[in-house]
């Protein structure tokens, strides 16, 4: 494989595990959040909302990335193994997810769907990893 096309494909992976480190921070705000009262807790809830939209966002632009990756590359558009599917998956649970959040300060049952959709998301994050990191071998060799 030309060295281009693995600098290419390279860049999901290099940028996904930017993305996972910012959700897994994002993740402990359910730690941190029990500790802020008052001005301090309203400050908090709006920068987690707007850290989660970001997160959204660049999720989105790392699966664009990887797409665009395999047609440059030509190993094709849709996804052939667990790991594309997995991160469908996770894409679509990430942007419910989202909107679940935006209604969880009004609304305590989506508030504890978020919660719950956090802790599915994480899971499915660290497999879809280590899936991933195995596919790389298998795109590579």
């Amino acid at each position: 494989m030309q060295t281009i096309n693995i600098v290419i494909l390279l860049l999901h992976p290099i940028t996904s595990t930017g993305i996972i480190a910012w959700m897994w921070w994002q993740y402990g705000w359910k730690k941190k959040s029990l500790q802020l009262k008052g001005d301090q807790r309203r400050e908090g809830i709006v920068n987690h909302q707007k850290i989660g939209e970001r997160i959204l966002q660049f999720t989105i632009a790392t699966v664009m990335l990887a797409f665009a990756a395999r047609w440059y590359t030509g190993i094709g558009l849709l996804p052939q193994s667990l790991h594309g599917f997995t991160g469908s998956l996770g894409v679509t649970l990430l942007w419910i997810m989202a909107r679940w959040g935006r209604s969880a300060s009004k609304d305590r049952v989506a508030r504890k769907k978020h919660g719950r959709a956090a802790d599915l998301l994480i899971a499915l994050m660290f497999l879809h990893s280590f899936l991933g990191f195995l596919y790389l071998f298998q795109i590579l060799r």
